[in-house]
């Protein structure tokens, strides 16, 4: 399947001639992106670009100054703050430090956000944790807090917190960072099966390109504030923009500098 029919399937996020501006910095000037129900959308970009940004923008955590973006068709800027409360049921964030609560054990994180949000009985709570955290590789380490977890451990058990209360979109900040190429690929399988088995949409910001262009459906690269390149992984590889190749391959040549200049002459500074 092409970038063209990828798009045109069903789009659960769309944003449309979005400006967003931080501290008198530009961030975005009229970003305009959909992500694809049902598929795996690798936001890819330099450094400080904003990519983790528009997860926010996504829930709502930040305002545009200008734009709009639709989740499920929602304006999730103009939804009134019960309706925003129960569009943000649909849509769950794996935070890259896992964001456990460190007071409570892995099951218990698994839980809270049920007994938070919905009147389930225990029993059927129980239930939905242990299924959650074998869906993750996780069950046997149930009764362990967060703090006797590896790395790779804890970005499990706060998967399975994310797919809890069972939502349609997932956003994953980051999700291979600071893990060894075992841990990384058991992540990689993960965030393909559970988006598979569940009919989840899943949006993964990363700067692990050859991790995630193995199983991306659809590939988001955002630089200068803007939309770099877009497509399939395969249009992605075979782009000729300088830029996009220069950042795919990760080469020390290109259109990015590696030096930032300074001012003046740099014989006359020294």
């Amino acid at each position: 399947m092409d970038s063209k029919q990828i798009l045109a399937a069903d789009s659960i996020v769309q944003i449309e001639d979005l400006s967003f501006s931080y501290s008198g910095k530009q961030i975005y000037s009229h970003l305009s992106v959909n992500f694809p129900r049902g598929k795996i959308t690798a936001v890819l970009g330099p450094s400080g670009t904003g990519k983790t940004t528009v997860l926010r923008l996504i829930g709502a955590q930040l305002r545009p100054d200008s734009g709009t973006v639709k989740f499920d068709g929602a304006d999730m800027h103009r939804l009134g703050r019960r309706e925003l409360y129960r569009t943000r049921r649909k849509m769950s964030m794996l935070f890259q430090s896992g964001a456990l609560f460190q007071d409570m054990t892995v099951f218990e994180n698994t839980a809270f956000p049920l007994e938070v949000h919905t009147l389930l009985p225990k029993e059927i709570i129980r239930d939905i944790v242990l299924m959650k955290l074998e869906a993750v590789g996780m069950r046997g380490a149930a009764s362990l807090y967060p703090s006797e977890l590896s790395g790779g451990m804890a970005r499990r058990a706060a998967l399975a917190r994310s797919i809890a209360l069972d939502p349609e979109l997932i956003m994953y900040d980051e999700p291979f960072v600071g893990q060894d190429p075992i841990t990384k690929g058991v992540l990689v399988k993960l965030i393909c099966d559970l988006n598979n088995a569940l009919n989840l949409t899943s949006i993964v910001v990363t700067h692990d390109v050859r991790e995630i262009m193995e199983v991306a459906d659809y590939v988001v690269i955002l630089a200068e504030g803007s939309v770099l390149g877009q497509g399939t992984p395969e249009e992605i590889r075979g782009s000729s923009d300088p830029r996009v190749v220069q950042f795919i391959n990760g080469d020390f040549d290109g259109p990015y500098a590696f030096h930032l200049k300074g001012r003046g002459n740099y014989l006359e500074d020294l």
